[in-house]
């Protein structure tokens, strides 16, 4: 019987939107992304994550079970941010590597237009966790940017509880953004900083992957600093 009154209920919620001239599908991706809320975690959810990011910070953890507990978190971040817009599968084996976390956009994620922001970059991406004891280092990110490759993945989130080294053009940061430049492959980086954002529920991760990869593809990007010169018509 529920069943039956729910079905009503999304009818009668239909027929008032496109009353006013939408449709679900609209008013969904109307809702992503100007209403970023919309897109929290339930408090159930919110509730094991905030559990295992406080585990995380516990002296008596090893730093395996650190780690074990980051991909978990990680895990936790993607399959619960927001009921069928990822599919999570953990520890998956290529011919050579291991990956922590294969994540794809689910259909209802293109229906409601929450990929559009990732427009070229595939339905699936790699997520790597690193709990390293300070920044993860240029070496590192070669060898993600090298699974991606072999996997032929335009899009991978580094995890990296304390960042990546470098500043500016220099280090790990630099070949981020020297591949995404050449090799048109984003990565993107989530430090402990963004977990926090989420705990304190400031942001969700819809949010924090729009605003990273649009960060990194603007701060590569150099069309606006090409113009024509005036001898090109000479030559």
């Amino acid at each position: 019987m529920a069943d039956f009154q729910n079905i009503d209920n999304y009818k009668l919620a239909e027929e008032l939107l496109n009353e006013h001239g939408f449709d679900i599908p609209s008013f969904l991706y109307y809702e992503c992304h100007k209403n970023p809320s919309f897109l929290q975690m339930s408090d159930d959810n919110h509730e094991k994550f905030c559990s295992l990011y406080d585990e995380i910070f516990t002296p008596s953890s090893t730093t395996k079970s650190k780690g074990n507990k980051l991909e978990e978190l990680t895990a936790v971040l993607f399959a619960k941010a927001f009921p069928n817009i990822f599919d999570v599968k953990k520890n998956c084996r290529t011919s050579s590597n291991e990956v922590d976390l294969l994540v794809s956009w689910k259909d209802a994620a293109s229906r409601i237009g929450l990929t559009n922001d990732f427009d070229g970059l595939g339905s699936t991406f790699l997520c790597e966790c690193k709990n390293y004891e300070g920044k993860v280092n240029v070496t590192y990110v070669g060898k993600f940017f090298s699974l991606m490759s072999y996997t032929d993945t335009k899009f991978g989130i580094l995890v990296a509880w304390d960042g990546v080294t470098g500043k500016g053009w220099s280090d790990g940061l630099g070949l981020i953004k020297k591949l995404a430049l050449a090799e048109k492959r984003y990565i993107i980086v989530l430090t402990k900083e963004d977990f926090y954002d989420i705990y304190q529920r400031n942001k969700n991760v819809f949010e924090l992957l729009r605003d990273k990869y649009q960060s990194l593809k603007h701060d590569i990007m150099y069309d606006n600093y090409v113009s024509k010169h005036k001898a090109e018509g000479k030559l």
